[in-house]
């Protein structure tokens, strides 16, 4: 499995170098907007029969501006849950599975156990040493904040029609919302999402001094989605006025489409610095900043399109096989609807045996200010009577992130390590996926 496994992924990092973007006829976004296009018509929610009568020409597009307001909201909600998550993955320790400081000429470890895998200990790899890996990791999301992806529900609301002798010729004030009755036909699409990704995360430290680590991490993506929408149209109306297909007098209240697409590419590369600050008998100190480029297409949910950095404090114990570690820091997303975060990560790495180290981690962000993406808001009805109707089910709600992390690292008889991890997600925040399963190479010169 893990020979097929490097197999496949050399075949990814060579595919994303050689095949330009532009053979991707169809982004990632478009395959999600498709979802909110019924028959043959280019815009969203246009409703095709309607305009094939004389008598519903004009009623066409009602439903459109209502659209273009939700469908970007959700398009760039998801764009951003979706190139956050993936582009913000935990990327492994910094810090080799066995760390070193000269003395006298000599490398002398400074570990015993060999080191967690998603957390930072202070200890260096040691000056001139170099260490280098690859992860795999396999996603896939399964609800946002809480809600199935199976099932994510929208509803679309007419546009109020308020025109000069409008009150006059309806009887009443047209500037309410339900009147005239025609307002009141409503449209639910309910979304059935299948998004996965395949991470292959290439990474390598180089130790500078004994005292500062260089690191760079080279995510690849295979990114895919499948999805299917259903729309029904709640009328109000006899005969019908707003209607998919058929005629008034034999509407089709339904319609439904589907989308697929894959795309892979580079994520977005990260740069890392660390520097090993106090270095005790027990605790050790360090900090570390990290930047990481847009260099994953947006478009395809490969990367947030936009720089993101970051600082962290790093304090990390050694007591006999046990270590334990604790990491806090802030993170500015630059992505325009996406949070800044605080990200604290708690947890220790323990020798069982010579040969293998059990990790254990508990990962969290917590995002910082007010959200820049206002979902739309639950909609008023006036007439006929008054009533309320939400927008989407998808609740309005802060995305912090809560992971537990568990692993093993083993060594084996060549000095090679092998990384074996499971993710599970602790909380409904964001986009989440069902557990993720890691597993990967490192070696140290």
């Amino acid at each position: 499995m893990l020979a097929r496994g490097l197999r496949l992924a050399c075949v990814i990092l060579v595919s994303a170098f050689l095949v330009p973007s532009a053979l991707h006829s169809q982004s990632m976004r478009d395959v999600l907007n498709s979802l909110f296009v019924f028959g043959e018509g280019d815009d969203p929610l246009f409703l095709e029969g309607s305009t094939g009568q004389e008598a519903t020409q004009i009623h066409g597009s009602h439903f459109i501006p209502s659209s273009s307001e939700a469908n970007s909201v959700v398009l760039n909600f998801f764009n951003s849950a979706i190139a956050s998550n993936i582009s913000n993955f935990p990327l492994s320790s910094t810090s080799a599975s066995q760390t070193f400081r000269f003395v006298g000429g000599v490398p002398t470890p400074t570990s015993n156990s060999l080191g967690p895998i998603f957390a930072e200990r202070a200890q260096t790899i040691g000056r001139g040493r170099l260490n280098a890996g690859v992860n795999y990791s396999r996603q896939r999301f399964s609800a946002i904040r809480g809600i199935d992806l199976e099932a994510v529900g929208l509803n679309f609301f007419h546009v109020n029609v308020d025109f000069e002798g409008c009150d006059a010729a309806f009887g009443g004030d047209c500037s309410l919302f339900g009147l005239p009755g025609v307002e009141n036909d409503v449209m639910s699409l309910s979304l059935n999402l299948d998004i996965e990704a395949d991470v292959f995360a290439f990474y390598a430290t180089f130790g500078l001094a004994d005292w500062l680590d260089l690191s760079v991490a080279v995510p690849v993506i295979d990114f895919s989605m499948r999805g299917s929408s259903v729309a029904s149209i709640t009328s109000f109306s006899n005969p019908a006025l707003h209607f998919f297909g058929g005629t008034q007098s034999n509407p089709d209240l339904d319609d439904e489409t589907f989308a697929s697409g894959e795309a892979t590419g580079l994520g977005d590369i990260t740069a890392r610095l660390k520097a090993l600050v106090i270095s005790g008998e027990n605790w050790d100190f360090g900090l570390l900043g990290e930047v990481r480029a847009p260099t994953g297409r947006e478009e395809d949910f490969l990367g947030t399109g936009e720089w993101n950095a970051g600082g962290l404090f790093i304090l990390s114990g050694t007591f006999s096989d046990f270590s334990p570690h604790g990491n806090i820091g802030y993170e500015y997303r630059g992505s325009e609807f996406d949070q800044d975060q605080l990200n604290i990560v708690l947890g220790f790495d323990h020798k069982v045996a010579e040969w293998a180290t059990l990790a254990v981690d508990f990962l969290s962000a917590f995002k910082v200010g007010d959200q820049e993406l206002v979902f739309p808001q639950p909609v008023r009805f006036d007439e006929p009577f008054r009533r309320t109707l939400p927008a989407t089910n998808i609740p309005d709600r802060n995305d912090d992130i809560m992971d537990g992390s568990i692993g093993f690292k083993f060594r084996t008889g060549s000095g090679l390590i092998i990384v074996t991890n499971v993710l599970v997600p602790l909380n409904d925040g964001g986009l989440r996926s069902s557990p993720v399963p890691t597993l990967g190479v490192e070696y140290t010169l």
